[in-house]
């Protein structure tokens, strides 16, 4: 399910009181319409709607949504989530078909699929617009739990750029696109397209008229197409410079194309340059600004870029704007999270998880923010009421075995992983965790092999892996095999200043202090406001007895974080060091006015013997 959430729907139904002509999929005129009940409308038109199942390249099953039949072997779906499709299989009652994208109408989301030789169920198709305030259904494979039906009205004729849309209140949930629209005749009067939840049940669906053009369309919009279809493909290869460059010339032709600029974000994303990335998303956002999905993905590299101010606006604005939409309070939430305003960032996640209570990112920020509070009972209860929700996913189970973890009960976690599917147990993140969950219980050999098995799996955070093979190896004192692995983690990301820092500790224990002063200096000069820098750069200065250089280093470490006797014991240290025994007691002093005991340890460690040799 994607963060857009552009959750539409198609709904078909078979004939009613006009025999032939339903099976021909004729016009109901509205004279021969018969208002039927809910029942008997899903009698008629669950034949017409099926199960889409999408697969990955990989054969792996990416997606579920619906489709609705419009003839014999002829079904509409939405367009979004098939252009890296690997197979599609309909499912209809008990039955699988495979099936193939025949066309595409891209600029009204609206895509052809075919099974051959596959019977008409009879389905009846009502090309006139159906009347505000007449009563509507929905059908749909809604939240993937398989074909149901909704009630509601139309609640007005809305004009669109691309047509006309049907507005209308009958509701509608995520996994349901490419369901049908029904009236109370039994015949399918749009496909929901989209859904815009600014208020309760205000949904949106195509004309059924529309699925007649979707051919010609398609056929006109031949070079779109393939100039389309030639991104996608360069995505998917990972040629990022190629497709940084196509959609370049794009944007040069076509300013304001959604998709020019969609593909410069995965350039951008690929080639980790964040500042054209943020471009992109604040073109997006400029050219649709009603569209809330680039208003989120705005927010994400804002976030990413270190501007916590303006993700924070930015989405309190798309919360006002989109106030009914679960997403939106999701990453109010995830920002609020960031700013530690983490009261308001609990609300915000309640409130996504009213609108939207299948929303697992909003209870994993929950889960989060109750770990933030060392309040590991809740994250655990929390995880397991996510995996009661999605009993077969995994997610869910790899969550609960990080919140086990970090409750210090790493035995239950690698249970947790070993419970889990045959099909999944073998998988790239659940070696990772395996890993995670052996190093807490300091097994640190069984931990390297574990990550190593979970990076020959292709793991997709290769950065994460290969940091806990460093750590492993640290714990073993295995000092070169550790800041080899955290090098490798540096260059698999190097956006990620943690794994900078523990290469930059590494080769500091590792008698390598020079290389990594280097480290600490880049870091502190970078992220001046983390005491830990700072810190490590005092410390690593002391080791190359460079105890002047030392000392405002120090300083500045407690200065945004005094809690740290380490660091008050390596002032002192060096003080004495510099032979200046008033300012040593001076450091003393002010520690003891912060913490009695701590600064009496440091007394008896870094004070006393000074005074006993100069008796």
């Amino acid at each position: 399910m994607s963060l857009s959430l552009r959750l539409s729907y198609y709904l078909a139904t078979r004939g009613g009181m006009l025999g032939m002509c339903c099976l021909c999929g004729t016009l109901l005129g509205p004279q021969a319409a018969q208002a039927l009940g809910p029942q008997q409308i899903f009698t008629l038109a669950s034949p017409a709607v099926a199960v889409l199942e999408v697969a990955g390249s990989n054969g792996q099953a990416t997606g579920s949504l619906t489709a609705t039949e419009i003839g014999a072997g002829r079904f509409v779906t939405v367009c979004e989530g098939l252009d890296s499709a690997g197979g599609l299989t309909l499912k209809i009652a008990a039955q699988a078909h495979t099936a193939r994208l025949a066309a595409r109408d891209r600029e009204r989301n609206l895509c052809l699929i075919v099974v051959d030789g596959l019977p008409s169920s009879g389905v009846a198709l009502r090309r006139s617009l159906p009347a505000t305030g007449s009563r509507v259904f929905a059908l749909s494979n809604a939240l993937g739990l398989g074909v149901g039906i909704s009630e509601g009205v139309v609640a007005g004729i809305r004009r669109n750029p691309v047509g006309e849309l049907i507005q209308f209140t009958a509701p509608i949930s995520p996994g349901s696109e490419g369901g049908a629209l029904v009236d109370e005749s039994g015949a399918v009067v749009g496909i929901i397209d989209y859904r815009r939840r600014d208020g309760q049940n205000v949904n949106f669906a195509a004309a059924i008229s529309w699925s007649d053009e979707i051919e010609a369309r398609a056929a006109a919009a031949t070079e779109a197409l393939r100039r389309y279809d030639a991104a996608t493909l360069l995505r998917k290869q990972g040629k990022w410079q190629e497709l940084d460059a196509q959609a370049a010339e794009w944007i040069r032709r076509e300013p304001d194309s959604i998709d020019a600029w969609g593909f410069r974000v995965a350039a951008a994303r690929g080639l980790k340059q964040a500042d054209r990335e943020l471009e992109a998303w604040t073109a997006l956002r400029r050219i649709a600004p009603g569209r809330a999905e680039w208003g989120i993905g705005l927010v994400s590299a804002l976030l990413a870029g270190g501007r916590r101010d303006e993700a924070l606006a930015l989405a309190t604005t798309l919360a006002a704007e989109h106030r009914e939409l679960a997403v939106v309070h999701l990453v109010l939430g995830q920002v609020r999270t960031a700013a530690r305003l983490n009261k308001d960032a609990e609300a915000a996640y309640r409130t996504a998880i009213e609108l939207d209570p299948w929303l697992i990112e909003a209870y994993r920020g929950l889960a989060e923010l109750a770990q933030l509070r060392g309040d590991h009972a809740t994250s655990i209860s929390i995880w397991s009421r996510i995996r009661g929700l999605y009993p077969e996913a995994s997610g869910p189970r790899f969550g609960l075995a990080r919140a086990y973890i970090n409750a210090a009960q790493p035995a239950r976690a690698l249970a947790v992983i070993e419970r889990l599917p045959e099909a999944e147990r073998d998988g790239a993140t659940a070696w990772f965790w395996r890993g995670i969950a052996l190093g807490a219980l300091e097994r640190p050999e069984a931990a390297i092999e574990a990550y190593q098995a979970c990076l020959a799996r292709r793991f997709e955070e290769p950065d994460r892996a290969w940091a806990g093979i460093g750590f492993a190896h640290y714990q073993l004192k295995n000092y070169p095999d550790a800041i080899a692995a955290f090098k490798a983690a540096v260059e698999a990301q190097p956006a990620q200043d943690d794994w900078r820092y523990q290469l930059g500790v590494t080769l500091k224990d590792g008698g390598r202090p020079a290389e990594a002063l280097a480290v600490f200096d880049a870091l502190a000069a970078r992220v001046p406001g983390e005491a830990r820098n700072w810190r490590q750069k005092g410390f690593t200065l002391s080791i190359l007895a460079r105890h002047k250089e030392a000392l405002p280093a120090l300083e500045r470490s407690l200065q945004l974080d005094p809690a740290q006797p380490k660091v008050w014991g390596a002032l002192m240290a060096a003080h004495q060091a510099l032979g200046q025994r008033d300012a040593a007691r001076s450091t003393y002093d002010r520690l003891r006015a912060i913490d009695g005991k701590v600064a009496e340890e440091a007394y008896l460690n870094y004070l006393s013997p000074y005074e006993e040799a100069a008796r």
